[in-house]
């Protein structure tokens, strides 16, 4: 959840509707005097919640002396929420929430029971008592779907992907954030639209979809600053130095967070400055800073403290435990992680599990090596439980080092095993099993919407035939007109699947690109760089992959890009790779004079695999310097391209793999099913694909590939 920021964009809604007609003037003027007190303490409860509280108090006892019911409800929900604005989640926020959904209820007032049972799901989700905040979020949902209120939807589906990714249902949380997208565009809605859009980032996020987790945060930043929405900025920067943080570039992650710390502080929002201190305080850790971490933490501990947080106070108590561990200072680090565990045991917080692993390692640094051992195995034996791979991987090699301390060598090496199993697993496969998890949800919509266009067949040949029963003429004429709209939906299903196809195949193309290993490769050379002293040549690197991997998503959205940006991105893609290793090899473009490279333009994405491959198989296996040729010509209406290289050739390369010279790549496959895609809808022939072996005096000495291509004129 954004915390309190998402409050920001509940309605405030006049609450002089409903007022009797038949109202004496004298009675008129009182309601009409509460109400306006009411609507500003709605207004002030953010900026200024304890003015919000005397102004709703005040409403209350106007009402009561008047027996007003509506105007004691609204003042109880102001004051509900000027105190929840306060962090008074114990006693009055709820007190008063509670006693405003009540007294809704005997108005019957729907709008009303939505927004306490909204404000009532915030309360149990910073008391941490999350089955009751699902609860109330889905009553409440149920109340603006009645009342058609779309914007309190789209708050509510907000709280309810919150409470999905606290528990780990990244799916569940995707589908409800995809449906405040989609009512937020429904009503053209920019500040929610930007809030849901942010939310999707930061499911993306921990999917390890960083790429779409960006694109979402910027499509965000966006929104707001075409709205001017302080608030909003806060979170798309805190949003950004996050994800510079996750890819180790402190400095950066640090530049963002510092930018939208002040715009936060100003706010007043203090859940948003505790989390952004506390964001700071694991940057400077990670940079081995451990004072300045220890700063910015106390800030936070004590800001979670004045809002009654519970959760909040036992994190940062684990975080100062942890910097404590890293400093040495095994006492400290007793007294806060205590703390930690005590707090997280009495909201049932899920956390606690971690906890006790640094627990484990304070007993370990203090040589206690029994009570390490206790709270490693209590972690252990609830992150199996709980089915949490990273803990076990965690508590697993804690369980190792203790072991072989205390003698055990056969527990030690049993626990090492497990712990390089799960981290093997973790690094290996989770961004991969993530991605199909995409994938399989992609098909099931698509698979969804075929579906629901058969039932809607099916009910149009229903209904006709129960209106041919009456009058035949009519009937027919009905049955002509369907024919014929089935006839246009049937064309408009066979081109979406044509398109859907060609989407499905650039997709793939693009994940062959965007190759995994090929960018942790490339990340590790930016790593050995650095360590190797040369930050220059790190910072050259890092600039071209970043511009390269800019150019690949942008160049997958578009079916022709001009010739000139293709060749713009080969340099880069090749660029990278001779710094990856070192210049291997040297390459040549060669264009044809007639060929404009600004004028022409052509299919993306279709020439890189063939390098890929070049590089990869051939020229990378020679003990000598190795050459590459890329060349466009014009041929028969078609653009030639031919890429040859001088490596060991496919034999040899098979060879060295261990597989057959016959088996493709998947990007070759995915290149040839692109061009036969191109070949049947421009109906041309001689669109083609063709792997020539190069030979001298029987010996391989390279590969060429020939493609011919369709292109476009930008310019006639």
């Amino acid at each position: 959840m954004s915390g309190l920021s998402t409050i920001t964009s509940i309605i405030l809604i006049f609450l002089c509707q409903g007022i009797a007609s038949s109202m004496m003037l004298m009675e008129d003027a009182d309601t009409a005097k509460i109400n306006n007190q009411t609507k500003d303490a709605y207004i002030s409860a953010r900026s200024n919640p304890d003015l919000s509280v005397h102004l709703a108090h005040e409403a209350l006892s106007s009402s009561k002396n008047i027996m007003y019911k509506q105007g004691m409800a609204d003042a109880s929900l102001a004051l509900g929420m000027a105190y929840l604005a306060k962090y008074n989640i114990g006693d009055s926020a709820y007190f008063y929430n509670n006693q405003a959904l009540n007294l809704y209820k005997e108005l019957d007032n729907i709008h009303g029971q939505a927004r306490a049972c909204y404000a009532l799901a915030y309360v149990y989700s910073f008391k941490g008592m999350l089955e009751e905040s699902e609860k109330y979020s889905t009553l409440s949902l149920n109340f603006f779907e009645q009342a058609d209120d779309k914007r309190g939807m789209v708050n509510t589906y907000n709280v309810l992907t919150y409470l999905a990714k606290q528990q780990k249902d990244f799916e569940k949380a995707r589908g409800l954030v995809q449906q405040a997208i989609e009512t937020a565009r429904s009503i053209n809605d920019t500040l929610p639209l930007a809030d849901a859009i942010n939310s999707l980032g930061n499911i993306y996020k921990d999917m390890a979809l960083f790429n779409v987790a960006i694109d979402s945060y910027f499509e965000a930043l966006k929104l707001w600053e075409m709205k001017g929405d302080s608030n909003g900025l806060s979170i798309a920067y805190g949003s950004i130095g996050n994800m510079y943080f996750y890819q180790k570039d402190y400095d950066k992650a640090l530049e963002f967070n510092f930018k939208k710390l002040p715009i936060s502080e100003t706010a007043g929002d203090l859940w948003e400055v505790s989390k952004t201190l506390n964001n700071i305080s694991q940057i400077y850790s990670a940079k081995a800073e451990h004072d300045s971490a220890l700063f910015f933490l106390r800030k936070s501990l004590n800001l979670n403290r004045n809002m009654n947080y519970p959760s909040g106070v036992a994190n940062s108590c684990y975080n100062m435990a942890t910097t404590m561990l890293l400093k040495s200072e095994p006492d400290s680090a007793f007294f806060y992680i205590n703390k930690a565990i005590k707090l997280a045991g009495e909201i049932s917080d899920p956390a606690i599990v971690s906890y006790y692993i640094t627990l484990g390692h304070v007993y370990r640094a203090k040589r206690d090596y029994l009570m390490a051992l206790q709270n490693a195995l209590m972690a252990y034996n609830l992150a199996k439980e709980q089915k949490l791979p990273e803990v076990i991987t965690k508590a697993s090699a804690l369980l190792s080092d203790i072991y072989s301390l205390m003698g055990r060598n056969d527990l030690a090496y049993s626990y090492l095993k497990e712990y390089h199993y799960f981290n093997d697993s973790i690094s290996n496969d989770e961004f991969h099993k993530r991605i199909t998890r995409m994938d399989i949800q992609y098909d099931y919509d698509r698979k969804q919407k075929a579906a629901e266009y058969v039932q809607m067949q099916e009910r149009i040949v229903n209904e006709n035939r129960i209106k041919q029963q009456g009058l035949y003429l009519k009937g027919l004429v009905i049955l002509i007109f369907l024919l014929a709209m089935f006839s246009v939906l049937y064309i408009r299903y066979s081109r979406f699947r044509a398109r859907y196809a060609r989407i499905d195949l650039e997709q793939r193309l693009l994940r062959a690109q965007m190759n995994p290993h090929f960018i942790f490769n490339s990340l590790c050379a930016v790593q050995d760089f650095i360590l190797a002293g040369k930050p220059n040549k790190a910072n050259v690197f890092l600039t071209k992959i970043a511009r390269l991997m800019r150019n690949i998503l942008e160049n997958s959205r578009e079916e022709y890009i001009a010739l000139d940006k293709e060749i713009e991105t080969l340099k880069l893609y090749l660029d990278v790779q001779q710094l990856r290793f070192e210049t291997k090899f040297e390459y040549n473009f060669i264009i044809d004079e007639s060929i404009d490279p600004e004028n022409f333009s052509i299919p993306p994405m279709l020439a890189q695999p063939c390098i890929e491959n070049s590089i990869e198989h051939g020229l990378l296996a020679r003990k000598k310097k190795g050459h590459l040729n890329i060349s466009y010509t014009l041929k028969n209406e078609l653009l030639m391209l031919v890429v040859t290289d001088d490596g060991i050739g496919r034999e040899q390369a098979g060879l060295a793999s261990g597989t057959s010279m016959k088996k493709q790549s998947i990007s070759t496959r995915l290149t040839e099913k692109r061009l036969e895609h191109f070949k049947k809808a421009l109906k041309v022939k001689n669109i083609s694909y063709e792997i020539i072996d190069l030979y001298e005096d029987s010996e391989a000495r390279g590969t060429k590939v020939v493609m011919m291509l369709p292109y476009k004129k930008i310019y006639a």
